[in-house]
């Protein structure tokens, strides 16, 4: 199959460091098992003074806002990784979440059709991220004919009508495939939108160095003292309110506490942990290669991270994949996979009554009841490999085509 891929976030040589690979990794796993894809990264660019005054803020712009903030503008050029041809387009823009100029619109299209006349018309055109993606997948639908799928990166739409204005409707319906990152997303589109005729849940995957490494190391935890979080030390995901928990359940005993990641909160989370008292040891990594994370991952007994706004959220499955009692947050990006009790824990996101509440009762656990959950966590990640959501995702686009 030769599938043409149209995405707002791809690695890159001017995205911002921690920026997600996500679509990277289904990509990767379709050319893997032979089929053509090519990748149009549809990079914003804002005027010169949006890098030039952001740069000096741009730790604190990450916490404040709850994603990474450019701080270069990105320029236009060709690539191949993992086997996966990349254009990477540079779209002009005068304001963040604003709707592009047409004529951008129109210069992404020409460009994309260029490599058509070169390439051939693909099979279908896949998007990530509703803008610019909705006009281009419509403009593209309109003339080559073929079926397109856009996949979701967010749990709420209002921001679809605020850009699209009256054009919404016939936009959003105009798709013949809608993804969504979770559970929570499909039914707030659902409520808006209506059922669509095709849709799944386009959930990332698991990559094989956690799996492998899970599968060969049984967890074993007999007293519960071990902590990680892996994530940016930002405000929508309340690094801080972990030691808040902590403390209020260990008091006087002592714990460890490992922060895997960077950010502007990080003073907070030193200055709460020196207040409260906290008899125990904090540790920061730094980032560190995501492979690296499987040790720290292999040497703790719980991952916790209740944060707010998260869209999926792999780094849960990844603790899964090694054992570990995760708590993440209700009604958030893992919600349908985390089953509460069962395979992990669920949390009101920021909310450190609850989490110490959830705590309390994995101290009070048997050495049995937690390698039961560390089994069902092992298990729920393994079904959610890398190599099987990006089938499951194949397959989905299949359907449209046939």
């Amino acid at each position: 199959m030769n599938i043409f891929l149209l995405s707002s976030v791809y690695p890159s040589q001017y995205t911002p460091q921690g920026t997600t690979p996500v679509v990277h990794y289904f990509t990767k796993e379709w050319v893997l098992e032979g089929h053509k894809v090519h990748v149009f990264h549809t990079e914003s660019c804002f005027p010169k003074a949006f890098y030039f005054f952001g740069r000096p803020f741009k730790k604190m712009l990450d916490s404040k806002l709850g994603h990474l903030v450019p701080n270069q503008a990105p320029k236009e050029y060709d690539d191949v990784k993992d086997g996966v041809s990349i254009t990477h387009i540079s779209l002009k823009k005068m304001k963040p979440h604003g709707r592009f100029p047409k004529k951008q619109i129109q210069r992404a299209f020409s460009i994309i059709s260029s490599y058509i006349a070169k390439e051939g018309v693909p099979d279908c055109f896949v998007g990530h991220w509703d803008n610019p993606q909705l006009e281009l997948l419509h403009a593209l639908k309109e003339k080559y004919h073929q079926p397109t799928c856009l996949v979701y990166h967010s749990n709420q739409f209002s921001q679809l009508s605020s850009c699209y204005g009256n054009e919404t409707y016939a936009l959003v319906k105009d798709i013949d495939l809608v993804g969504f990152r979770n559970i929570t997303a499909q039914a707030n589109y659902e409520e808006r939108f209506g059922k669509p005729e095709h849709s799944f849940i386009a959930a990332s995957g698991v990559s094989r160095p956690f799996i492998e490494a899970g599968r060969n190391d049984e967890k074993t935890i007999n007293e519960v003292k071990s902590f990680v979080y892996v994530g940016g030390f930002i405000n929508r995901k309340y690094p801080s309110t972990v030691i808040t928990a902590l403390s209020q359940v260990y008091k006087k005993d002592p714990f460890e506490m490992t922060y895997i990641g960077e950010g502007d909160d990080k003073k907070q989370i030193q200055k709460r942990f020196d207040e409260l008292g906290c008899n125990g040891k904090l540790t920061f990594t730094g980032r560190i290669p995501r492979e690296d994370v499987i040790q720290y991952l292999k040497q703790s007994d719980v991952f916790v991270m209740i944060s707010r706004g998260e869209i999926f959220g792999l780094v849960y499955l990844e603790a899964m994949a090694l054992g570990c009692i995760t708590i993440a947050a209700r009604h958030e990006g893992i919600d349908g996979i985390i089953e509460d009790g069962v395979n992990g824990f669920l949390c009101e996101a920021g909310n450190a009554d609850e989490l110490a509440s959830i705590i309390t009762k994995i101290r009070k656990m048997s050495p049995d009841e937690l390698k039961a959950m560390s089994y069902k966590a092992k298990e729920t990640a393994q079904a959610y490999s890398d190599v099987n959501v990006a089938k499951n995702y194949f397959d989905e686009l299949s359907k449209i085509m046939s």
